[in-house]
């Protein structure tokens, strides 16, 4: 990616502009932009001017400013809004994949360095190439509904800025773009170098509050994003963190398994208590590290055979639920039970880790009777089914009670002996899961 990227991913829409962004239906493409610049005013002789949405609207691509594309606008079919009158956000929704897949969201709340505000500028409607960009230089407030952002320019007066509404606040990251906000309505007079902008947050409230294919999130296009939190080792002795994270950086190279490919195939869909997990950080954070793990223990790539092939033996289940692992027990041995070896041992993630040794891993035979016995929503097929798992184990039992309990081991190797300490590690978590 590079800066005419930007360029590329950002269209004028009407009066303003707008981002492209394939969200999660390779069917389609989102135009995100500000609400305002969909409606038109309407002058009342006799009272005070109103607006109304507008029947069509016209976009246009970088790389053919002249050449306008119109749609009708049909809220609730192809246009959606968000409701709170005050947050300046909307989806324009085109039946087409053109290719803009590279674009993930990214719900910062500080640290705009190297963020850009894109748009087609009034000033600049006249000229043959009408694309500019601002250099975001900081941040000056941030709410639920509205970011306020300081330009590196803090001299623009309202025929720059105007134009740039439903622009992005988006910058280059490596071979993708984060976008974090949306431009909204252009102040009236000088800006003095700042801008107001909506949260992505709010674009994502649209889409869930219509049912609409979800935006990618920015821990989509690296696993170095979800990695880092993985390793951090932060109930590790401090000498020891850095041979571990070094060592778990090589293993995480074996993991070849494409998140977004695997979200979009729906192929982790039954390992999600709860279905709207499967959009959530944690879900994902939780998988990566089972797909760590599990790398380990077979010594070799993570892939989607492999994980096909786990999914009968080592079986990954998430649950955001806050209750105590032991509540969670029911609920994890009835929707892990489907489809699985005997003898299976099944992984699970959660929100919160539990805190002893004890509720992090636990034999399916020391579950309560009351638990696995027959109601209402059983048959003696399912228990049966759930006969066949032999323990629940925590995804952090892996880190805080087979790693952390040997750190005297693994300390002994130095900083840079990083395969020696992984073939240490392997060695233990084996040990581990076929003690």
């Amino acid at each position: 990616m590079n800066e005419n990227d930007l360029k590329r991913y950002t269209v004028i829409l009407d009066n303003g502009s707008g981002i492209l962004f394939q969200p999660l239906d390779e069917a389609k493409t989102y135009i995100l932009s500000a609400k305002h610049v969909f409606y038109d005013e309407v002058s009342n002789d006799n009272a005070e001017d109103t607006k109304k949405i507008k029947a069509t609207a016209k976009y246009y691509f970088s790389d053919s400013q002249n050449d306008a594309n119109e749609i009708e606008i049909i809220n609730g079919q192809n246009y959606f809004e968000h409701p709170d009158d005050e947050i300046d956000a909307a989806i324009l929704i085109l039946d087409e994949a053109l290719g803009f897949d590279q674009i993930f969201i990214d719900e910062r709340t500080t640290g705009f360095e190297d963020f850009n505000l894109t748009g087609f500028p009034e000033n600049k409607r006249e000229s043959e190439d009408q694309y500019d960009k601002q250099i975001i230089r900081d941040l000056n407030s941030y709410n639920d509904k509205l970011i306020t952002l300081r330009l590196v320019v803090n001299h623009l007066d309202h025929e720059q800025i105007a134009g740039f509404s439903g622009g992005g606040i988006i910058k280059i990251n490596s071979d993708s773009l984060l976008l974090a906000g949306i431009q909204s309505k252009t102040p009236i007079g000088p800006c003095n170098g700042e801008i107001q902008v909506v949260p992505i947050k709010r674009f994502e409230e649209i889409v869930e509050l219509n049912n609409l294919p979800q935006l990618l999130p920015n821990f989509f296009s690296k696993i170095d994003l979800l990695l880092c939190s993985i390793i951090e080792f932060n109930q590790t002795t401090p000498n020891l963190q850095p041979k571990l994270q070094g060592a778990l950086r090589i293993q995480s190279r074996q993991i070849k398994c494409d998140l977004k490919e695997v979200y979009n195939r729906k192929i982790l869909n039954k390992s999600a208590i709860k279905a709207n997990s499967l959009s959530s950080k944690q879900f994902w954070t939780s998988f990566l590290e089972y797909a760590l793990i599990i790398s380990l223990i077979e010594d070799g790539e993570f892939n989607e055979e492999l994980l096909n092939k786990m999914s009968k033996k080592r079986k990954f289940i998430f649950s955001d639920s806050s209750k105590n692992i032991y509540d969670m027990y029911s609920d994890i041995l009835l929707f892990a039970a489907d489809n699985i070896d005997d003898q299976c041992q099944v992984i699970v993630g959660t929100m919160i880790p539990p805190s002893t040794n004890k509720t992090r891993r636990m034999s399916t035979d020391r579950v309560p009777t009351n638990i696995s016995s027959i109601n209402d929503d059983e048959t003696i097929d399912r228990i049966t089914l759930r006969n066949k798992i032999k323990e629940i184990i925590h995804i952090k039992a892996i880190e805080l009670d087979c790693i952390n309990e040997n750190d005297n081991l693994l300390d002994q190797f130095s900083l840079g002996q990083f395969n020696e300490i992984l073939t240490e590690i392997k060695r233990l978590v084996n040990e581990f899961f076929n003690n």
